[in-house]
């Protein structure tokens, strides 16, 4: 998909339907791969969705293959923005999902929480809203540089 202008210095990089289904998640992988040059922001940005995407497929969803999430990624000159939308149960990650103990040994600790950690470290801004429809991600990350597209 090509880019697109959404206002002043934004830019929509990446407006994508994505099927409930964990396969779906490396096809959109490449896609993020291919609007995203660097590779590292391409690599963390993947690697928050598919964290994020996978907790709705198998907890808010409970797996149901004929439901859809949609995608989106808008960049600034100094930020690039990843938004994500569901229609499962309202849930907010960030502020429900148990904080990891990280002083526990690997073999201790409980399961839940780490990926959450994660996306909260690896972006600079995260929050989720529930709008009486479906549940809103949006991940913000500045950006040092940009180079001209």
């Amino acid at each position: 998909m090509k880019s697109r202008p959404c206002g002043h210095d934004k830019q929509v990089l990446l407006d994508c339907r994505v099927p409930a289904r964990l396969e779906a998640i490396e096809t959109l992988a490449d896609a993020v791969k291919e609007v995203l040059p660097d590779r590292d922001l391409a690599f963390s940005v993947n690697l928050c969705l598919e964290e994020l995407i996978t907790n709705v497929i198998v907890h808010g969803l409970k797996g149901a293959a004929d439901r859809f999430m949609q995608v989106q990624l808008i960049i600034s000159d100094d930020w690039l923005e990843i938004l994500l939308r569901d229609d499962a149960p309202r849930f907010d990650p960030f502020m429900q999902a148990p904080e990891p103990n990280l002083d526990l040994d690997v073999n201790e600790r409980p399961i839940g929480g780490l990926g959450v950690h994660m996306v909260k470290k690896l972006m600079d801004e995260v929050h989720a809203d529930y709008d009486g429809t479906g549940n809103l991600i949006v991940l913000r990350k500045r950006l040092s540089h940009r180079t001209a597209q």
